[in-house]
């Protein structure tokens, strides 16, 4: 290596990389469990078709790995040339209380594909 610059003596530092991911390996298992193809999400068509399904995989998934809460994150495109560069996130719970104050799934298709090319929710 060239003075002064740091090897990082292999990829052993990067294993867990990728871990928390809903992609690959990590999806598979999740969305065979609700009736797709393992390699269901390489098909766009999934937002169309699926997108119920997938959510309740991404749901099982998010929970099994600690998630109550998914996160919305956008950057908007600044058709008005005003928010170049900036980001914005909304946090939704995946998790509501019935009338008997049950804890409930609340986590939809509709809510997993939102888009936003405006950034209306932008603060």
């Amino acid at each position: 290596p060239k003075a002064g610059v740091k090897s990082t003596g292999g990829l052993e530092a990067y294993e867990e990389f990728g871990k928390h991911v809903f992609w690959g390996k990590n999806a598979a298992p999740y969305l065979v469990k609700h009736g797709l193809k393992p390699d269901a999400l390489k098909d766009g068509s999934w937002v169309k078709t699926s997108a119920d399904a997938v959510a309740d995989a991404v749901f099982d998934w998010a929970v099994d790995n600690g998630a109550s809460v998914s996160c919305h994150w956008f950057q908007p495109q600044g058709a008005s040339g005003v928010r170049h560069g900036q980001t914005g996130q909304v946090h939704d719970m995946m998790l509501k209380f019935d009338k008997d104050m049950k804890i409930k799934k609340d986590f939809k298709g509709k809510v997993l594909i939102n888009g936003e090319t405006d950034g209306s929710s932008y603060p």
